[in-house]
């Protein structure tokens, strides 16, 4: 029985790709790079992103400089409030809610720019925990999703076997089968449907409402 949701931020809880993609070409062009349309963007961006970005021609000798990653952020933050949350979220987190199923953010974001997000939309009293970035320049020095999660695990004794991960990358995904969790991945976020079947979810849904299924299925 499932009594923790894990949910990736950008893409996942927060419809965002297309600021997303905005913010990585504002960043790409203002360090010398070539920006990219949405479907390009998608269909080639991976992880580190500082190494994607170099790949679009970014200066590879600025990107230790704290101005990399603040003008992504500044120009990401200056634009997020419009951005909505993906239909059917607010949906799960009340049914979560009143199953006493838990719910905590996993995120390669900032925490405190997750928080204020969640606190502007009324989602903060839904969430136990928010596990991201202290500050903006962590976010392009590589991905520690994995290490995070294991230290929540650790300090909670949460068994993650009976825990539920949901996201719209690959990555999420292994993330889930590295600790046993059962995995979701969600469509039309950053990552093409292809990748997303060939990273061998448990589900592949298009609509977050589709989790109320899959939790029920999950109790019997």
């Amino acid at each position: 029985m499932i009594d923790l949701v894990v949910w990736d931020w950008n893409g996942t809880v927060l419809a965002d790709t297309e600021l997303t993609v905005e913010a990585s070409n504002h960043q790409i062009k203002t360090f010398g790079g070539n920006p990219l349309t949405r479907k390009e963007f998608i269909k080639r961006i991976y992880f580190p992103i500082t190494d994607f970005l170099v790949d679009q021609g970014c200066d590879p000798k600025l990107l230790n400089n704290p101005a990399f990653a603040k003008t992504f952020h500044q120009y990401y933050e200056a634009r997020a409030d419009k951005c909505r949350t993906r239909k059917g979220v607010r949906e799960v987190l009340k049914y979560n809610n009143t199953h006493k199923i838990d719910s905590l953010v996993l995120s390669n974001h900032v925490s405190s720019e997750i928080e204020r997000q969640l606190d502007r939309r009324d989602l903060s009293e839904y969430f136990n925990a928010v596990l991201a970035h202290d500050n903006c320049v962590e976010t392009s020095q590589g991905n520690n999703k994995v290490h995070r999660f294991e230290r929540y695990l650790s300090e909670t004794r949460q068994d993650p076997h009976n825990t539920l991960i949901i996201g719209d990358a690959p990555e999420d995904v292994g993330i889930g089968k590295e600790f046993g969790m059962v995995t979701v991945a969600l469509t039309d976020g950053f990552y093409p449907t292809h990748q997303l079947k060939a990273s061998n979810p448990d589900y592949l849904i298009s609509n977050v409402s589709r989790l109320v299924d899959i939790l029920e299925e999950q109790s019997q």
